[in-house]
């Protein structure tokens, strides 16, 4: 499954990624990659989701994302969001993107949930992550910022460790 996900952001990414300005881009794909592994550091002890072992450890799988998906989701996101009017329902369809792939993940073993963590829960997740990454490209210091925020209220809120 993954690396079907893989091959596909990886094609859609070649045909319609926002390569000419990778560089102005490039805080942004790092921003997104460092939140995930600081997310994962801070829940290591009481994961909230992780990927599932399947033809590679969860371990493997999360850089792959990380490191594939994350920097391809950024150069296709920002491709198109020039030519909308509407941000907002721009990401809509991003959360609904990466909700569907989750929906699957969880349906087929792919991906799961744990300790009060719940589909519903990653939704909400996914607005707020899209929306930080838009945040992220005009105002890095902001996006930090209500990151740490978020990051704090979901320690508190699943009582994570710290």
């Amino acid at each position: 499954m993954i690396l079907v996900l893989v091959g596909v952001f990886i094609t859609i990414c070649f045909k319609w990624g926002e390569w000419r300005n990778w560089r102005l881009y490039y805080p942004t794909i790092l921003f997104l990659i460092a939140g995930d592994f600081i997310a994962g550091f801070v829940a290591s002890s009481k994961p909230l989701w992780k990927y599932e072992a399947t033809i590679f450890s969860g371990n493997v799988t999360q850089l792959l994302v990380a490191l594939i998906i994350y920097p391809c989701t950024i150069l296709i996101f920002f491709h198109f969001i020039k030519k909308l009017k509407s941000v907002s329902l721009y990401i809509l369809i991003w959360v609904s993107i990466y909700a569907f792939l989750e929906y699957f993940g969880v349906k087929y073993q792919y991906f799961s949930h744990s300790n009060g963590w719940n589909f519903g829960c990653s939704v909400m997740l996914d607005f707020i992550l899209f929306s930080l990454l838009v945040i992220h490209q005009k105002n890095p210091v902001y996006a930090w910022i209500v990151s740490f925020i978020t990051g704090l209220t979901i320690t508190l809120i699943f009582k994570l460790p710290i």
